[in-house]
C-alpha cells in the first residue's frame, strides 16, 4: 500500500474513483527502523484502493516520532528472501 498527499477532496488522483474516509495502520520507515501508527485517519479510493493521508496527519506522525511515547513495542522478525537462492 502506498500513501500520497495530493488528491482532490473527493476523487482519487490515480484513477478518479471516489474517496471514502477510513482509518488505517500506517507504516513509517526512518533509517533502519519501522514504526507503526494505528487508527490513522485516511482516505481510500473505492476503485483502486489507493490510500491518501492528509498533510496535517503526516505532520502529527512526525511530531509523535520526535516527542510521543509508543503505547507498546513489538519485536518484528525479518527474513532475507534473497538468501533462499530463489530468483
Amino acid at each position: 500500500m502506498t500513501t500520497k498527499t495530493r488528491h482532490t477532496k473527493d476523487r482519487c488522483a490515480v484513477c478518479g474513483g471516489r474517496l471514502r474516509s477510513t482509518t488505517i495502520t500506517h507504516e513509517e520507515r526512518r533509517r533502519a527502523r519501522l514504526y507503526l501508527f494505528q487508527h490513522v485517519p485516511a482516505q481510500a479510493c473505492t476503485v483502486c484502493e489507493e490510500v491518501w493521508i492528509d498533510e496535517a496527519t503526516l505532520r502529527e506522525v512526525d511530531r509523535l516520532l520526535r516527542q510521543g511515547e509508543p503505547v507498546r513495542t513489538l519485536e518484528t522478525p525479518v527474513y532475507d528472501f534473497a538468501a533462499t537462492g530463489m530468483k
